[in-house]
This record gives structure tokens, sequence and C-alpha cells, in this order.
């Protein structure tokens, strides 16, 4: 496979999914938008704009998955984020949704099952 084809693949996949990509990442712990492209960037390969990260932030806030709280951190602000309950119980679901469709990826297509 060409390195392009990966690539867009990969950042496809990435983009697809941010919303559970950046929950799962607030469950370990709480961060801040730009540690969590970081995070995003070396885990995945995928170089995320301010444009598309700080609205799914914006969206997963007024959605109730995630909160965020202004901490000034030696006269410089930054807005922490972490997953709410609302967020754990979502971000269960897609993981379950998951696992059901990659287990149906691995099963014979003509078995129905």
């Amino acid at each position: 496979m060409s390195d392009d084809l990966e690539r867009s693949l990969r950042e496809r996949l990435v983009k697809s999914h941010l919303d559970w990509i950046v929950l799962w990442l607030l469950k370990a712990k709480p961060r801040w938008g730009y540690e969590i492209n970081i995070e995003i960037r070396e885990r995945f390969r995928v170089y995320l704009s301010a444009g598309t990260l700080y609205p799914l932030l914006h969206s997963l806030e007024g959605r109730r998955f995630l909160e965020g709280v202004w901490e000034s951190e030696k006269g410089r602000g930054r807005r922490i984020y972490r997953i709410t309950e609302e967020g754990r119980s979502f971000l269960a679901a897609g993981e379950r949704i998951s696992q059901e469709f990659l287990r149906r990826l691995g099963s014979d297509p003509g078995s129905g099952s």
C-alpha cells in the first residue's frame, strides 16, 4: 500500500472517530487542547488543525460529554478538559459498538452473523 493511501486512510479513521478518541484520551487524564492535539499526532500520526479540534471540544462540552475549566499557570490561562459521566457512557457505548463492528468484519461474509 502506498504511503499516501495509508496516510489518507489513517486520517479518515481518526477524523471520523475523533469524538471517541478525544474522550478516550480524557478518560486517562484531564488535558488541555494543545496536549490532546499532540497526543493524537504522536499516537496516530495525524495532524489536526485548531479549526478541527476546538469546535469538536466545544461540541462535546455542549453535549455534556466533557467539561472545560480555565486554569492559570504562571500567568497563562488554559482550558483543561475532563470527561463527564455522560461522556463515559457515550464512550462505553462506542467501545461496545466498535467491538461488535470488528467482530462482524472478522466473520465470514456469507454467514450472515
